[in-house]
């Protein structure tokens, strides 16, 4: 089959969570069918870039037009927030080549998968009568959008964009014949918001390449940490991206520590290495910023880790990180919201407060044994639950309602329907 993935960023290179899902779903959906992400990103240059990720994986980024990059620096001025996505919607013309291109090739296309509601209007309105619409949500973008406008200029603007927000996703959820949640949370509210079915939503959460992650035993990651020079301090690892919600998570997270009297590292691998610290107190231990890594050196810190750093306190959706911290086997430290997409027990150590916190540093539970049972069952939930292909396959299955929306399409052919929801309706 023919799945047309659209985006309004490029996806390589890989530098956040959202890049490394489209890059790791789609690979593993290529491997079955013929797969092209079609992007409008204001970041790319002058040129249309084409390029290949598989055989059957293409990848068209098109660049803003020259009156739609004006137009996202004017709001940038008037607002100081980012809001290319949001412009998407309604308020950008787009290139012609770019409405000409995705025309063609959403036409052609057996599935439409919207990643993100933001070129959903104009990719489900391109698609062909019976192709399959899906919805793809990574977060509940009004919640997020909330998030990420509070605060700036322009008070009459944000309430426009959170409106347009509102009736993009809403559109997005109500034209699409399915749609997918990262977790069992996002898919209650968008279900709450939107007034969705529920039989219409899959959880397809986020995930992690297992295959990637050796397994290492307590004498293994000692040998790991003398190579890496770490030494014996006790170390502690933080991932991310300089996504706000994790520069807060790590901020809040190191005044915890400094006040639970930590002593040791922290390894900080990722684009967070980047963010602004201007006014960041002092700490008592130490912070070693490795910002973007090789993926063999990024592994070796993980496993090396004598614990992760999950306490998060904003944000939406599910966090990638918490993923590859599982099949890394890292004992994880999470407070309850970082904790959220993964149901089962048994994998982390809850650390709700600084006062738990304080007790989890006393205990060194990470040189006994009680530590190997933790990290061996996240690692186990990771393989069994959140493993890339797995996911993949849960996004490929909703393909094979295509007979189910054919036949729809010949009803309404032969009884000359005028309703969009009628179509849809027996299919759903």
């Amino acid at each position: 089959m023919k799945i047309v993935v659209l985006s309004t960023f490029d996806i390589t290179p890989v530098r956040d969570g959202g890049q490394t899902r489209y890059l790791s779903v789609y690979k593993n959906i290529a491997k079955e069918h013929d797969v092209t992400l079609l992007a409008y990103d204001f970041r790319q240059s002058d040129h249309i870039r084409r390029y290949k990720l598989a055989d059957r994986f293409d990848v068209i980024v098109f660049p803003a037009s020259t009156g739609d990059l004006h137009h996202y620096w004017h709001i940038l001025e008037k607002t100081r927030r980012l809001a290319h996505d949001v412009l998407c919607i309604r308020e950008y013309q787009f290139s012609d080549e770019f409405a000409c291109e995705a025309r063609q090739v959403v036409g052609a296309a057996d599935v439409v998968i919207a990643s993100h509601p933001y070129l959903a209007l104009l990719g489900f309105g391109f698609a062909k009568q019976n192709a399959i619409k899906i919805y793809e949500s990574y977060n509940v973008e009004y919640d997020i959008k909330e998030q990420h406008f509070r605060g700036g200029l322009g008070t009459a603007q944000i309430a426009s964009f959170m409106d347009t927000v509102f009736h993009g996703e809403r559109m997005a959820c109500r034209e699409a014949n399915f749609i997918t949640a990262v977790s069992a949370a996002d898919a209650e509210r968008l279900i709450q918001l939107y007034d969705v079915q529920p039989s219409l939503v899959t959880v397809a959460p986020n995930g992690v390449d297992c295959s990637k992650y050796p397994a290492w035993n307590r004498a293994r990651r000692a040998e790991l940490r003398s190579k890496l020079q770490i030494g014996d301090k006790t170390l502690a690892v933080f991932l991310g991206s300089g996504y706000g919600p994790n520069v807060e998570s790590y901020f809040k997270s190191r005044e915890l520590l400094a006040r639970a009297g930590f002593d040791g590292a922290v390894a900080l691998i990722g684009s967070i290495a980047q963010a602004d610290r201007t006014g960041w107190p002092e700490v008592a231990f130490d912070e070693l910023w490795f910002d973007f890594v090789e993926e063999d050196l990024k592994i070796a810190l993980l496993s090396s880790a004598d614990f992760a750093l999950q306490l998060l306190f904003s944000g939406g959706g599910t966090n990638l990180k918490l993923f590859d911290y599982m099949a890394a086997g890292c004992l994880i430290v999470a407070n309850e919201f970082g904790a959220r997409g993964v149901s089962a027990n048994g994998w982390h150590i809850s650390t709700q407060s600084e006062s738990e916190l304080v007790a989890f540093l006393r205990s060194r539970i990470w040189e006994d044994d009680r530590s190997e049972a933790i990290r061996s069952r996240a690692r186990a939930i990771a393989k069994e639950q959140f493993d890339w292909a797995i996911i993949a396959e849960r996004i490929a299955s909703l393909f094979g309602s295509r007979l189910n929306i054919d036949l729809a399409v010949a009803a309404d052919a032969s009884t000359n329907s005028s309703s969009r929801e009628a179509l849809l309706a027996p299919s759903l």
